[in-house]
């Protein structure tokens, strides 16, 4: 993801950069950078169009990696007034390019997950889980712990992400290890088949090519919900990992007073249970219950290890170094 062009990852789904080019502000636009999927960032716009039909919305999708190096690049002359979302701890390593703002809708979401200064309020955060298909673990047990993939049983089984291209299979696999040690973890990812994609892992599960996959909870869940019974989400027994996104405002945006109140509508309680409903996506706000909503399990009801995000990422580079000599020992 990080290493893609920009010009080859970034789908513009609605443009008006000929004009934005210019530097003029246009009355009644706001422009969305979003790493979220085609379904989600187009079921969100529709909604907030419909709800303020006086503001039109122009979106460019790309990878959050991707993303924060145009905001970057656009500086001197944003064409973006919105980045929704991408991990706080990537955020946190461009703050330069964000603009401070408390949202009236701040208050539901817990400090930890609020930037400094309002740089970026967090908005869900993805659950690192194990996904098995009843039909191919060995003798029909999933696992129920991290350290169960070492075993040579799951050999070829086992689907993970490539780190360098998920974000969200890069904190699964550095809290496996921290938790785990180096010995467990390296046995665990000679064990694993590596795939280019988050999407290629949780699709090859449900299409039965892997017995089971490092993947997140809304990934998993959504085949769960879709009825298909060979399919278990699995949350291991050690305790798992949080990979909690956000948003925020890009600095010295053309089109502030739309760009707050799309950023405050993506806050809002109605936008956030919206998007659950239709996604699985758990949002960080305290006054949405997912447990009433689906059949997941509140957060509270999860065993979570804490990461630093700091750490995490000043670690990422000497990480990826260590990932590729260990793949390619393999």
């Amino acid at each position: 993801m990080f290493k893609a062009g920009l010009a080859s990852c970034v789908l513009i789904i609605q443009a008006a950069f000929a004009t934005l080019g210019t530097g003029n502000a246009i009355a009644g636009q706001v422009v969305l950078y979003s790493s979220n999927d085609v379904q989600t960032v187009s079921t969100v716009v529709e909604q907030f169009e419909r709800q303020n039909p006086d503001v039109r919305v122009s979106v460019v999708r790309a990878g959050t990696g991707a993303l924060m190096q145009r905001i970057k690049a656009e500086a001197a002359n944003p064409l973006g007034d919105v980045f929704w979302s991408g991990g706080l701890s990537t955020m946190g390593a461009f703050a330069d390019g964000f603009q401070p703002y408390h949202s009236p809708e701040e208050g539901a979401v817990a400090p930890r997950y609020r930037g400094p200064d309002g740089l970026w309020l967090g908005t869900n955060t993805h659950v690192s889980v194990l996904m098995a298909n009843l039909r191919q673990v060995p003798d029909g047990a999933p696992p129920t712990r991290w350290a169960e993939l070492a075993d040579p049983r799951w050999k070829g089984k086992i689907a993970i992400p490539d780190p360098q291209f998920s974000s969200a299979s890069y904190v699964a696999l550095y809290g496996i290890r921290n938790l785990l040690g180096d010995d467990v973890y390296a046995r665990i990812v000679r064990n694993a088949v590596i795939v280019g994609t988050t999407s290629a892992a949780y699709q090859g599960v449900a299409n039965g090519e892997f017995a089971a996959a490092v993947t997140m909870e809304y990934a998993a869940y959504q085949y769960v919900a879709g009825g298909l019974k060979e399919i278990k989400v699995v949350y291991p027994a050690e305790g798992t990992f949080l990979s909690p996104e956000g948003m925020a405002l890009i600095k010295g945006a053309k089109h502030p007073a739309e760009a707050r109140r799309l950023y405050d509508f993506l806050a809002s309680r109605s936008a956030q249970a919206m998007i659950f409903e239709r996604a699985f996506r758990r949002p960080l706000r305290a006054d949405i219950d997912v447990a009433a909503l689906s059949g997941l399990p509140a957060l509270a009801g999860i065993k979570v290890i804490d990461l630093d995000d700091n750490r995490m990422e000043a670690d990422r580079a000497q990480f990826l170094v260590q990932w590729r000599q260990l793949v390619s020992s393999n």
